[in-house]
């Protein structure tokens, strides 16, 4: 049930591919920098969000990209002429958009498309077509964002019919719902928020300490500082992804700011080949970003570096950027690790909720259909736990290395696993054993100290 490096680069794939068309596109209409990486941008974020969603979910972000990008315009306005208000009504609109996932699935999905205008605006304040007048300023982004949005709809449509893999994850993906990207349930305390308020504080002071560091210490090559703290503190759930997003971003950029002299050195002059370069190594950071996000972070700096130099700059910034880089990580990181801090654990617990109910789900199945059903179910679920427990599966590894135990969550994870596996080869309906092992192993989710000795049972039972 782990999900498959095949998988992933096969969803890599498809992101490239729409990508390709959509700046294709672009070059033929409006070969602008600004526009050209406004398109990638939008592309490859909807390639990775929309392709776990329903015929309803699509038509929902093709309704909300075009309010959203003229929302998210106005503050790259107010942060290009009023610089402390528009700060303001950023991290305002920041905290907002993280509060919407209380509010069921379609808050999450609002959220969830939300996210990519609200980036975007970090690195493109001024937008695409802002240097030929206001109409063409409003209309050029709006247009690409609909653009994006067909090409990722018809790819995506189009791999539904190439086979096992497509199918598969585009099954799992449709069967997870909207209660898997659901925040960890809210502790018992009165005082203690929600996990879902905790992060929208985490992300408003992530986001109010970067813009105050990144305008106050590097005048207006703030933008860096900020899009690094969003990053690590707004997207990942939990310290450890939140930790671990934020070391690879910094060692990809580090890594990419050194191979990106290689070219400049050997084409300094020649445009055409470094823009053959900058879309290359963007092409390999969409290929490989679902396998690494270190990758992306090394390929992304690559493409930007090279644009630098492309738009009239004489020698590349990258000590400036690194630094800007390593303290926005930093800040995202505190935050995330200090102001109401949300443990990993608790996110894998609630992933693992999912998980057993969803076996519970096969093991009750009376039908072909229904066993059918709960085995969708029980793939996308394994695939949300997979992704919770990554980090943690990282910092195994780093604890093996001086013999150390792997996390607790690390062995629930496993012996989750080996549930899923016994449950779908099994019968229909399971046996009574095992679906009162794995009742039992759902009311120790509240207990953690317990959890471990309960799932273990449950994984021997099955």
């Amino acid at each position: 049930m782990h999900t498959s490096r095949r998988a992933l680069l096969f969803r890599g794939a498809l992101g490239l591919t729409a990508t390709a068309i959509v700046v294709t596109v672009i070059l033929a209409v409006d070969p602008e920098p600004a526009s050209v990486v406004l398109g990638i941008a939008l592309t490859s974020s909807l390639s990775r969000s929309q392709w776990e969603r329903d015929r309803r979910g699509r038509l929902e972000a093709l309704l909300l990209l075009p309010p959203l990008g003229l929302a998210t315009m106005g503050v790259g306005a107010l942060l290009n002429q009023v610089f402390w208000l528009g700060a303001v009504v950023y991290v305002v609109a920041l905290v907002g958009v993280t509060l919407l996932r209380r509010f069921g699935e379609t808050g999450r999905r609002v959220a969830a498309v939300a996210s990519t205008p609200l980036l975007a605006v970090l690195f493109l304040p001024s937008g695409a077509g802002a240097d030929r007048g206001p109409a063409v300023a409003v209309i050029e982004p709006l247009l690409i964002s609909v653009l994006a949005w067909a090409v990722v709809t018809a790819v995506h449509l189009a791999a539904r019919r190439l086979g096992p893999v497509a199918r598969g994850t585009r099954a799992a993906a449709s069967a997870a719902g909207g209660n898997l990207t659901a925040a960890t349930p809210a502790p018992r305390g009165r005082l203690r928020p929600t996990a879902t308020t905790r992060m929208a504080i985490q992300v408003g002071v992530a986001a109010t300490v970067a813009f105050v560091v990144g305008a106050l210490g590097f005048g207006s090559h703030w933008a860096w500082v900020v899009l690094s703290t969003v990053i690590v503190a707004y997207l990942p759930r939990g310290r450890a992804e939140a930790v671990s997003k934020g070391v690879h971003r910094f060692a990809g950029a580090a890594a990419g700011s050194l191979v990106a002299l290689v070219p400049l050195a050997v084409t300094p002059d020649r445009a055409p080949l470094l823009a053959g370069a900058a879309l290359a190594a963007i092409g390999v950071g969409i290929l490989l970003r679902e396998v690494s996000y270190a990758v992306w972070a090394f390929c992304v700096t690559i493409a930007l570096t090279l644009l630098e130099r492309l738009g009239g700059q004489s020698s590349p910034l990258i000590g400036v950027r690194l630094v800007e880089i390593g303290i926005g990580v930093a800040i995202g990181i505190m935050a995330v690790c200090i102001v109401f801090p949300v443990r990993t654990s608790d996110v894998v617990r609630a992933r693992l909720a999912m998980v057993l109910a969803a076996v519970s789900g096969r093991l009750s199945a009376e039908t072909e259909r229904a066993r059918s059903d709960a085995d969708l179910r029980i793939a996308a679920a394994a695939r949300e736990l997979d992704r919770a427990c990554a980090p943690l599966h990282e910092a195994a590894r780093v604890l093996s290395v001086f013999r150390r135990p792997p996390p607790d969550a690390v062995t629930w994870v496993h012996h989750a696993h080996l549930i899923v596996d016994a449950t779908v080869r099994g019968p229909v309906p399971g046996s009574g054993s095992l679906r009162r092992a794995v009742g039992e192993a759902r009311h120790a989710l509240k207990t953690p100290s317990t959890l471990g000795e309960t799932l273990k049972r449950a994984a021997e039972a099955a």
